[in-house]
């Protein structure tokens, strides 16, 4: 596992297996200095490769903070959980399972002096496989191809 001094990527391809609990690839140290600059903080895991299992497997993802690298002691801020492998999230490579901004959360609720670290923690079920990509960004992440997030009023010229 990298510690990292700046925003960036969490994992890349990680996989998951039957009954696993990972960590995230790299944990982001982030001292207090840092947590004043603070307005946008995007968390976005995408699935890689289509999960297999069964209807009552369930797969966890969760961004906590912490007081050590390893992520041990840690504080979650935000967690998604899915039951069953045919969620749409991780039936389809390339989903995106989780997109938020978490920011506001790591000023307002946390004390960065205890909790320096910041990274993604995966618990996958017994029966279960799934592989994902996660990174922190500075800015909004773009919306996929092919979709429109506001409908124009503005008509195709004639």
């Amino acid at each position: 596992m990298a510690v990292l001094d700046h925003f960036g990527e969490l994992s890349t391809a990680q996989g998951f297996t039957s009954a696993q609990t990972k960590d995230s690839e790299n944990v982001i140290y982030m001292p207090a200095t840092d947590y004043t600059a603070i307005t946008d903080v995007w968390l976005v895991v995408d699935c890689e490769t289509v999960a297999t299992g069964d209807g009552s497997d369930t797969y966890e993802f969760k961004w906590v903070v912490a007081s050590e690298s390893t992520l041990d002691t840690i504080l979650e801020v935000v967690k998604v959980v899915i039951t069953g492998y045919t969620d749409q999230r991780i039936a389809t490579a390339g989903q995106r399972i989780m997109a938020v901004n978490i920011g506001t959360m790591l000023i307002d609720c946390f004390d960065n002096s205890s909790y320096p670290y910041l990274g993604l923690m995966s618990v996958i079920s017994a029966g279960a496989t799934v592989s994902i990509n996660a990174a922190v960004f500075i800015h909004k992440p773009h919306t996929k191809y092919n979709t429109q997030v506001v409908r124009s009023n503005v008509t195709i010229p004639s």
